[in-house]
């Protein structure tokens, strides 16, 4: 290569390498939200330009560290982010010091604290009866120490992202107030999934007061033979199922038939036309086949693909004996009979000639 050569294409690399410096100064990390309490922390940010970098979120008290935890953070230019963790430890004091530095690799980019409180100074004029998450959705269930006002926003969290939120403005709380919301979307079957609460108290001359609540569910499929709709008779059975997951049931009906006598046991089986979630329903039959008179015990399993009974049913039917037919032959009839009748017809046929 020629000394020229060599020249320009240092040149080149040269320019490269400063307009890779100079867009790496102008890229901004904005941290938009920044939030602590010691159950869990939440950052937001946006960015100018593409990051793959990590958030470090840390817990300290009196300049010692707590704990910390690292998320990473994969974002695009022009793009926004939330990230959640939750803190493990147990309080032992009243204040301690949040952070959380957002980072491109080694290179600090933006960074912002928060004073959490804890004890009497961060106690809301609300107790938390309940907060349970279940395949179908949350209940939170609030009992009021004072009249106040507060917003609910219910997360559903997914490791450290945000994937669902609902929230409910100006719930005024004077007497136990229950909150219910259900999830519109279908859930990953046995995945574990988070739940926060996040509840604004609103206060007045001052910021709202900030508690996080968190629940925990392992996302599995589930459904309910409703006993009411249940039918067992001599001819067969008819099962209806309802959904009562997020997690689609795709699964069958399975019904043993057990003679209280002999201990015989016979399975049929019905495969259910539709894949059922929350609230949806659908009835399946069979037909016996092969059951003699007598007694027997009935159970109905709904089992899905996993061949996994979901919901159980049992109940107790009886077959009759069926009576013998009786055979009627000609020579039942007696030659009385069937002279008395060809005199009748006989008679009724001279009376039509003569009345004609």
């Amino acid at each position: 290569m020629s000394y020229i050569k060599r020249i320009t294409m240092r040149s080149i690399l040269l320019v490269a390498v400063i307009f890779a410096l100079i867009n790496s100064a102008s890229a901004q990390v904005e941290i938009i939200d920044y939030f602590s309490d010691f159950t869990s922390s939440d950052v937001t940010i946006n960015s100018t330009s593409d990051i793959q970098g990590k958030a470090v979120f840390e817990l300290s008290y009196a300049g010692s560290p707590v704990e910390s935890y690292e998320v990473p953070i994969d974002l695009k230019a022009g793009g926004s982010a939330t990230k959640v963790i939750l803190w493990e430890n147990k309080p032992q004091h009243d204040y301690y010091m949040a952070k959380v530095s957002i980072f491109d690799s080694s290179r600090l980019l933006s960074s912002a604290s928060y004073q959490v409180s804890y004890g009497t100074v961060s106690l809301p004029s609300f107790h938390v009866v309940d907060f349970s998450s279940t395949n179908t959705g949350v209940q939170l269930l609030l009992r009021p120490f004072n009249p106040t006002s507060v917003d609910i926003k219910i997360e559903l969290l997914d490791n450290n992202d945000i994937v669902y939120s609902n929230v409910k403005d100006n719930v005024y709380l004077t007497l136990n107030q229950e909150v219910r919301m259900t999830w519109p979307f279908l859930l990953t079957g046995n995945k574990k999934y988070t739940v926060r609460a996040k509840i604004y108290t609103k206060r007045l001359n001052a910021a709202p007061l900030i508690n996080t609540y968190v629940s925990h569910f392992t996302a599995t499929d589930d459904v309910e033979i409703l006993h009411d709709d249940v039918e067992v008779d001599e001819y067969g059975a008819s099962v209806t199922i309802r959904g009562n997951s997020q997690v689609p049931f795709d699964g069958a009906i399975v019904v043993n038939a057990k003679n209280k006598a002999t201990g015989e046991t016979k399975t049929y089986s019905q495969v259910l036309e539709e894949i059922l979630v929350t609230g949806k329903e659908d009835t399946a039959g069979v037909v016996w086949k092969g059951l003699a008179s007598g007694t027997y015990d009935v159970e109905i399993l709904a089992v899905n693909k996993e061949n996994v009974t979901v919901d159980k049913y049992e109940t107790v039917m009886r077959i009759p004996e069926q009576p013998a037919p009786v055979e009627t032959t000609p020579a039942n009839r007696s030659p009385g009979f069937a002279a008395l009748l060809s005199f009748i017809i006989l008679i009724a046929a001279a009376r039509h000639f003569k009345g004609g």
